[in-house]
C-alpha cells in the first residue's frame, strides 16, 4: 500500500500542473428580489486561453444530478465560451415555482471551468484540472423589506452554551426573515481569543458554532467579536461584551 502511494506522489510530481482558476465572478452572492423576473450574472476570463464554462443552479449538494435537480431558476446560457480578457453575462430566471414568503430561501449559482484540450505541443503528462466556484443566490420576497445587515445583527441572540461532547460553545438565534452570514467569530476569556467555526444561520432559526482547534479557557465568554457579510460582499465588524446582567451587548465603538 505504502509503494502505491509513493509511485502516486511520484507521479504527481511529474506533471505540470496548469495555472489557477482564470474564470471569476463579479461579487461574492446573488440576492433575487421576487418582484424581477431575472437578473445578471457577469463572469470574466481573466486568462489568456479560451475557457469552456459550464453553469447551474443547485440546493448545495455537491454531487447533484444534473438531470434530476429541481430548482426555481433558469441560467441561459448553460454552456459558452470566452476568449481571453472577455466577459459573458449569464441571465438567471425565476420559473415560477412556489417558494416561502415570509423569508428569504438560498440556492447556489455554480460555475464549471473546463479545461481547454491539450494540444500536440503540450506534454502529455500534463494534469488538467476543472475548476469549479460557488456563490449563494438569496431569493428575497416582496413581503419582506431590503436587508440592512447594520440594523437587523441588532436583532440575534446571543447565548454561552456547554455541550457535554463538545463543550463550550456561542448559540446564535436568528428571529429576523434574514439568512446570516459570517465572516469570522471569535471569542475572549481571561485575557485569550478562541476561534470559532461559522456557518450560516437561517431564517427563524439558531445555530451554534464551536472552537476550531481548542477548548475554550476560562470561566466566562467576556467578549465576542464577529464579522458579518452583507449583501454586498463586505464584512461588518462588531464586538460583544458581556455586561453585568448576563446579556451580551454591542459596544458603541468597535
Amino acid at each position: 500500500m505504502k509503494m502505491r502511494i509513493i509511485l502516486f506522489v511520484l507521479a504527481m510530481l511529474t506533471c505540470s500542473f496548469p495555472s489557477i482558476a482564470n474564470m471569476t465572478i463579479s461579487g461574492t452572492r446573488i440576492i433575487f428580489p421576487a418582484n424581477e423576473n431575472e437578473v445578471d450574472v457577469r463572469t470574466n476570463n481573466k486568462g489568456s486561453q479560451p475557457a469552456l464554462v459550464q453553469v447551474w443552479v443547485d440546493e448545495d449538494k455537491l454531487n447533484s444530478n444534473l438531470n434530476n435537480i429541481k430548482v426555481p431558476f433558469i441560467l441561459t446560457p448553460p454552456i459558452y465560451r470566452v476568449e481571453p480578457g472577455k466577459g459573458q453575462s449569464v441571465r438567471l430566471i425565476y420559473n415560477g415555482m412556489n417558494l416561502p414568503q415570509n423569508r428569504e430561501s438560498v440556492f447556489w449559482f455554480n460555475m464549471l471551468e473546463i479545461p481547454p484540450k491539450v494540444t500536440e505541443h503540450v506534454s502529455q503528462q500534463r494534469l488538467d484540472l476543472a475548476f469549479r466556484t460557488r456563490i449563494k443566490i438569496f431569493y428575497r420576497p416582496s413581503s419582506i423589506s431590503n436587508s440592512n445587515s447594520s440594523m437587523l445583527k441588532k436583532n440575534l441572540k446571543w447565548q454561552v452554551v456547554n455541550t457535554p461532547k463538545k463543550g463550550t460553545g456561542v448559540k446564535v438565534t436568528n428571529p429576523t426573515p434574514y439568512y446570516f452570514s459570517f465572516d469570522e467569530l471569535t471569542v475572549e476569556s481571561q485575557g485569550k481569543k478562541t476561534e470559532l467555526n461559522v456557518k450560516m444561520v437561517s431564517p427563524f432559526s439558531s445555530a451554534i458554532f464551536y472552537p476550531i482547534k481548542k477548548t475554550i479557557s476560562g470561566e466566562k465568554i467576556t467578549g465576542i467579536y464577529y464579522g458579518l457579510i452583507n449583501d454586498y460582499g463586505a464584512v461588518i465588524n462588531s464586538r460583544l461584551t458581556l455586561l453585568p446582567s448576563g446579556i451580551y451587548s454591542e459596544d458603541a465603538k468597535k
